[in-house]
């Protein structure tokens, strides 16, 4: 609810039937608001800082100030504007006030770590990962002093996550409090950190890749799901976004959210090539690698495509969705782009495809990533690839300490060449009876390939 907020408007909001309260926001001052009791009124200030929702209680209506006045709302006005001042000139009003009261809390250490994650230049999964972990896992704890955080506080909570939610994601949280904690003791003057209690759970690298034998009925689901529906009728004989997004992720090798947010300036279709500019690794790990003629057959069709299913555009996303919900995206923002509103068009988010039967989730393909394991399988098997190529194809950092990899500069030709004999051995995976037509591929015009 919006108004002009003074008191006489506020005598007049009224709680409606069935609710104990009612936040109503100011027209004057966006971010300015009063939550509305049955018998008390608490002015607050919203606002947004280090990628985190913020709110502050200004104080209740009436109640008296520290100079002895009571609070109204030209006074909270006026106090939620020196908030908002402040956290405009790039400060965190809530950060300075939970110092002042017991020490820095386990939300500053947080916030202190996300912002030299950002100064480092990390890339935006790792950052959109720490920070929705600890929304949603640590919630309870983002208050407390880190002083008041026990070593067997940390053991149990991790026990809890192992049973809940697996020993990865357990692991992965503690992980998170663990580096917070880290940095946070290069400023200030903390106990030791407290997960060195934490009874880590053995991890093993997952490499699942789809058996060929399981390819052409992979392909099948993919081409059942989301088609391309207007006025009842199904566009063509391929599958949707979706479906075209599994085949492409097969076929280049990308991780999930680097194919997600593919965006069209990303794309040179006449030369086919595709630039990750912030990549895992972040910026300084950007790449450039060549398409196959069908993986430009998949972005030419969904170009076209988009037009028909989003009449108000694709909002620049080759591979678009509408956001269920208005909500901040690391990843749009480290590609200048406006955190998702609801109903807007933006990237898509889940790539994972499950389909609800009898009140159950079943998942219908395997994850994402499995796919990675599939092509960069494809990549030894099919012959003649050096490893050298294969890490550059996906992006992936040499050996350390070869020394022979500094002195190779792969041209876009040899990768372009590469990229078609893979592209056509999983093509021929996926349908082992025929052989598939073997386009003739536009050279590219000679270059190298360069980390951008």
């Amino acid at each position: 609810m919006n108004l002009r907020l003074n008191e006489k408007s506020l005598d007049r909001v009224a709680l409606p039937a069935g609710k104990a309260q009612l936040i109503v926001w100011d027209e004057e001052v966006p971010g300015f608001g009063v939550v509305v009791g049955r018998r008390l009124s608490t002015f607050i200030a919203n606002y947004r800082a280090n990628g985190a929702k913020r709110r502050q209680v200004i104080g209740r209506r009436g109640e008296l100030r520290e100079d002895g006045t009571p609070w109204t709302v030209m006074a909270a006005r006026q106090r939620a504007k020196e908030i908002l001042g402040r956290v405009a000139g790039g400060l965190d009003p809530s950060l300075e006030l939970r110092k002042r009261d017991g020490g820095p809390t386990l939300s500053d250490a947080f916030d202190l770590h996300v912002s030299r994650m950002r100064a480092d230049r990390a890339s935006a999964s790792s950052i959109a990962t720490i920070t929705r972990e600890r929304d949603k896992y640590l919630a309870k704890w983002m208050d407390r002093p880190l002083e008041t955080i026990e070593r067997s506080e940390c053991r149990a909570l991790h026990e809890q996550m192992s049973k809940q939610h697996g020993p990865y994601l357990a692991n992965r949280v503690m992980r998170h409090i663990r580096a917070a904690w880290n940095t946070a003791l290069k400023e200030h003057d903390l106990p030791a950190n407290p997960t060195i209690a934490v009874h880590w759970n053995k991890e093993r690298r997952r490499q699942e890749p789809i058996p060929w034998a399981n390819l052409p009925e992979w392909l099948k689901t993919v081409n059942s799901i989301e088609p391309i529906i207007v006025s009842g009728k199904r566009i063509g004989a391929r599958p949707g976004i979706r479906g075209d997004y599994q085949v492409f992720l097969l076929l280049t090798g990308l991780r999930r959210m680097d194919a997600a947010t593919v965006r069209w300036e990303h794309v040179d279709l006449e030369e086919g090539k595709l630039h990750r500019p912030n990549p895992k690794g972040g910026k300084e790990r950007a790449f450039t690698i060549p398409l196959s003629s069908e993986c430009v057959r998949i972005l030419e069709r969904r170009r076209s495509d988009n037009r028909v299913v989003f009449a108000d555009g694709d909002g620049g996303w080759v591979f678009p969705t509408r956001a269920l919900k208005e909500k901040p995206c690391a990843l749009c923002d480290a590609l200048g782009q406006e955190p998702h509103a609801a109903g807007a068009v933006v990237h898509l988010i889940e790539g994972k495809q499950q389909r609800r039967s009898k009140g159950e989730v079943k998942r219908i393909l395997p994850s994402p990533h499995r796919l990675r394991d599939t092509y960069t399988s494809a990549l030894v098997e099919v012959g003649g690839i050096s490893p050298f190529v294969i890490d550059v194809l996906t992006n992936h950092r040499p050996p350390r300490g070869s020394v022979t990899a500094g002195y190779i500069d792969l041209s876009m030709d040899h990768l372009a060449e590469c990229q078609e004999r893979v592209t056509e051995f999983l093509l021929t995976r996926m349908s082992p009876r025929s052989t598939p037509t073997k386009r003739r591929r536009k050279q590219p015009q000679r270059g190298h390939l360069h980390s951008v």
